[in-house]
């Protein structure tokens, strides 16, 4: 019997889990098994996705403005059900006795008649199918959904969620009232695994991402621009005021060199006027993602990353992939320190502390052989991370099987 697969997210438009997961369902479907991307928000799908792998919205009122009906189905309830009354009665009595508590319970009803009860009627009509879900909602929406369900039944986490996510807030109490119903669960770092001390009997595995070589260029081995670089969302657990802080101390040293911020996000405004009340706008450039970043960046003097939470940066990964002199903050989460080896294949420096981010660039300047030694090193990251070996892995995971 042909083995199935249903990965729930929010969307395949954007975002670098939505990419490598759509890796990963291609990779799935090349081997055989039937494969379906349930998406609970965005209809629209951007990245490249197998002909082979279904691709359902279960969205009951989905922004159609990118949607491609080719590509994409729509899941439509007979029905959509209104809230109950047990659920306004709880909505009611808490927002009269517990502010706190009705600010759970608002966001799980919300979770529960947008997100789980679509995903529930769909997973019912696929009782052999083992479910796996990735993101906060998605994983809390999904976990909802398959109460007593036949299914096995993952969630994959990336981020590190105590870090992420305060001991009182909605979506941790919903982790720990809704996750004893996972089989299993996917972390990219121990770190990320360490918060699930609430679940002792989950299965638990850890799978990095992987790094899809053949899109990379090759290590750059000449003179190196003096630019550095850093491509990521402009978002808060990037830090981007962190490294401007700590360029604009570099830049007071070596004048001659820029730094280049690759990316989009809710900050963008915000950093801009950072940069312009440090009078740096000769030196500090913010620019749109560019598809092809890496041919662009691939011979700049360095990549440096200022997150303070982080699972395994894309980034990151990709940045050593491609032998560039790294230097990154050994931030929560764990995905720096799990791929580099200080002073082997880059640096790690603390998180929050610009003066230690300054010193970590400074010295990629001041020791061109210990530059040349970490871009060589780095480059190994390409055969530790293999999409093959990766993919492999998600699968026995995911099936349960060895």
């Amino acid at each position: 019997m042909n083995k199935e697969i249903i990965i729930v997210l929010h969307t395949l438009a954007v975002g670098g889990a939505e990419r490598r997961l759509s890796t990963v369902a291609n990779y799935m479907a090349s081997k055989g098994i039937s494969v379906t991307m349930l998406l609970i928000d965005n209809p629209v799908v951007k990245f490249e996705v197998d002909p082979r792998v279904k691709v359902v919205c279960v969205n009951q009122n989905p922004k159609l403005d990118e949607y491609d009906a080719d590509r994409c189905e729509l899941f439509k309830l007979d029905k959509n059900p209104g809230v109950s009354f047990i659920d306004k009665t709880k909505i009611y009595v808490t927002k009269k006795t517990s502010p706190k508590k009705n600010s759970f319970i608002n966001r799980e009803i919300f979770l529960k008649y947008n997100y789980a009860v679509p995903l529930r009627e769909y997973i019912k009509n696929h009782p052999e199918a083992t479910v796996i879900s990735f993101m906060t909602i998605p994983n809390i929406s999904m976990m909802i959904a398959v109460k007593d369900l036949p299914n096995r039944a993952l969630f994959g986490d990336c981020i590190d969620v105590k870090t992420e996510y305060p001991p009182d807030s909605p979506y941790s109490l919903m982790r720990k009232k809704y996750f004893t119903r996972a089989n299993g669960a996917i972390f990219q770092t121990p770190d990320e695994k360490d918060y699930y001390t609430f679940l002792p009997q989950l299965e638990k595995f850890i799978i990095p991402n992987f790094v899809k070589s053949e899109n990379l260029p090759e290590r750059y081995t000449g003179e190196r621009r003096k630019e550095i670089v850093n491509f990521c969302r402009l978002s808060a657990a990037k830090d981007l005021p962190l490294l401007i802080e700590a360029f604009s101390i570099f830049y007071g040293e070596y004048p001659d060199y820029n730094l280049s911020i690759y990316g989009e996000g809710p900050l963008k405004k915000d950093l801009l006027k950072i940069i312009d009340e440090k009078n740096l706008n000769n030196c500090v450039h913010i620019y749109d993602f560019d598809i092809k970043i890496h041919e662009k960046i691939r011979d700049a003097a360095m990549f440096v990353s200022s997150s303070y939470r982080e699972g395994i940066s894309n980034s990151m990964v990709e940045a050593l992939a491609i032998g560039m002199p790294c230097v990154c903050t050994d931030c929560a989460g764990g995905g720096a320190r799990m791929m580099i080896e200080d002073h082997e294949n880059g640096l790690l420096v603390p998180v929050k502390n610009p003066q230690a981010l300054y010193e970590g660039m400074k010295e990629v300047i001041e020791n061109p052989e210990l530059a040349e030694k970490m871009s060589k090193n780095a480059v190994k990251i390409k055969e530790r991370l293999k999409p093959e070996t990766i993919c492999n892995q998600m699968i026995e995971a995911i099936l349960g099987e060895k």
